[in-house]
């Protein structure tokens, strides 16, 4: 299904598309069968099972990301809505390397291999979005190999909130899935918020925290 005219504000709004040619990225797009598809809860996205090479930008609902490994797949992270995924896979030599599941529906738009080689190929704009984008992934990555080798329950939890870079913030997870991703049990991750709020590094109130001060955080947890 092609993407309807609020779903093109949508994407065009993303910063992967920041500042680029519309007109003529919209007439690439459609020329190369970039569609829309919906997606009920469990339904995977991509996987290394699924040989098409695309792009996908989430436009309604969540998703997760996990490991393929079979028996025990690792929770790496959620996706929100407007958030690009796989767009690593177009330059893979191997199968895609996770497996991304609806959480709940949801509705994500692709982009054929065609139609992102076209965009590189004549908007050096989008090229240098699509690096930066990809640069982007990359840091994370590493953060999240940090916190997941972190040590402690209080020492991953000061990692993973350190790295949204803001003073005050709200989680976009729950505690169950929050565990899920940092590899620890629902009733010490309870006790590690609460030695950071003891400690006075960070102030918690439901979802909302608030950093005084992201260095000291990360100084406590070295």
């Amino acid at each position: 299904m092609t993407p309807n005219a609020q779903e093109w504000r949508r994407i065009w709004a993303m910063p992967l598309f920041g500042g680029i040619d519309r007109e003529k990225a919209e007439a690439i797009l459609r020329e190369h069968g970039c569609t829309t598809c919906s997606f009920a809860d469990g339904e995977v996205l991509m996987s290394p099972d699924v040989h098409q090479k695309r792009i996908g930008i989430l436009l309604k609902g969540e998703a997760t990301v996990t490991t393929p490994d079979p028996g025990k797949e690792t929770l790496l992270r959620f996706l929100s809505p407007d958030e690009p995924f796989g767009i690593a896979n177009l330059f893979l030599d191997t199968p895609f390397v996770s497996i991304i599941r609806a959480k709940g529906a949801c509705k994500a738009f692709f982009l054929t291999e065609e139609a992102v080689r076209a965009l590189l190929e004549s908007d050096r704009i989008f090229l240098y979005r699509y690096l930066s984008f990809l640069s982007g992934r990359i840091c994370y990555l590493n953060r999240k190999i940090g916190y997941l080798t972190a040590g402690t329950a209080e020492r991953r939890l000061a990692l993973y909130l350190s790295s949204y870079s803001l003073a005050e913030f709200s989680l976009n997870t729950s505690i169950t899935s929050l565990s899920e991703l940092l590899d620890i049990g629902r009733a010490s991750l309870y006790r590690a918020f609460d030695k950071l709020c003891e400690d006075g590094l960070i102030e918690k109130d439901g979802r909302r925290i608030r950093i005084p001060d992201t260095e000291a955080l990360l100084q406590a947890y070295q």
